[in-house]
C-alpha cells in the first residue's frame, strides 16, 4: 500500500514549517490507522487543513502535535456524526451497478430517449407537439385542447391519433428488431 503524501502549505501557498508538518503528518497517520473506514483522501484533506491552521496560529499553538491530533480527531468525530450514516459502502461490479441503478434505470432512460427521438422523426410537427404535451403531464383532452386552441372533441381525436401512430411505429420497430436490448447490442 502506498503512503498518501500531504500537500502541506499555508494560506499563501508556502510550505509550512517542519515542526507543523511533522505534527500534521503524525496526526494523519494516526487517523488513517484508527479510522480505516473513512476514505484516506478525506482524512488527508482534513490533515492539510489542520496543518494550515497550525501554521496560521504560529506561536499561539503551544504543542503543534497535540493540537494536530485534537483537531483531526474533532474533524473525524464531526464527520462520523453527520456523514457516516449517509455514505453507503459498496463493492465493485454488480454491487456498484445495483447501488447506482445501472442495470435498470439508466438502461430504461437511454431506451426511452432513443425511442422518443425515433418517434419525433416519424411524427409530424403537430403530433410531436401533442406528444410533448402528453409527456409533460398534460394528458387530458381538456389540457391539450387549451394548448392547441381547439375544442375538446378535436383534442381527444388528436390524442387518439398520436397514440395510434406511436403504437404503429413501435409495432414496426418490434418487427424489425424484436430484442429488447437492441440499442446496446454490439455488432460484429
Amino acid at each position: 500500500m502506498t503512503r498518501t503524501k500531504l500537500h502541506l502549505v499555508d494560506k499563501h501557498g508556502n510550505t509550512i514549517s517542519s515542526v507543523n508538518r511533522a505534527a500534521a503528518e503524525a496526526a494523519f497517520a494516526w487517523a488513517e490507522r484508527e479510522f480505516p473506514q473513512i476514505d484516506p483522501a478525506l482524512v488527508a484533506d482534513w490533515a492539510e487543513e489542520v496543518g494550515k491552521t497550525i501554521e496560521t496560529y504560529g506561536q499561539r499553538v503551544e504543542s503543534p502535535k497535540r493540537y494536530a491530533f485534537a483537531a483531526l480527531h474533532g474533524k473525524v468525530r464531526q464527520w462520523m456524526r453527520s456523514k457516516a450514516s449517509k455514505e453507503i459502502p459498496v463493492g465493485i461490479g454488480v454491487d456498484l451497478e445495483k447501488w447506482v441503478g445501472v442495470e435498470n434505470g439508466i438502461q430504461r432512460m437511454m431506451d426511452r430517449t432513443i425511442l422518443f427521438n425515433e418517434l419525433k422523426a416519424k411524427l409530424n410537427e403537430r403530433d410531436n407537439f401533442i406528444l410533448m404535451l402528453l409527456l409533460q403531464d398534460i394528458s387530458t383532452p381538456a389540457g391539450v385542447a387549451e394548448a392547441l386552441g381547439v375544442n375538446y372533441a378535436a383534442a381527444a381525436q388528436a390524442i387518439h391519433r398520436v397514440k395510434n401512430r406511436i403504437a404503429a411505429s413501435m409495432a414496426q420497430s418490434e418487427k424489425e428488431e424484436p430484442e429488447s436490448d437492441r440499442y446496446c447490442r454490439v455488432k460484429g
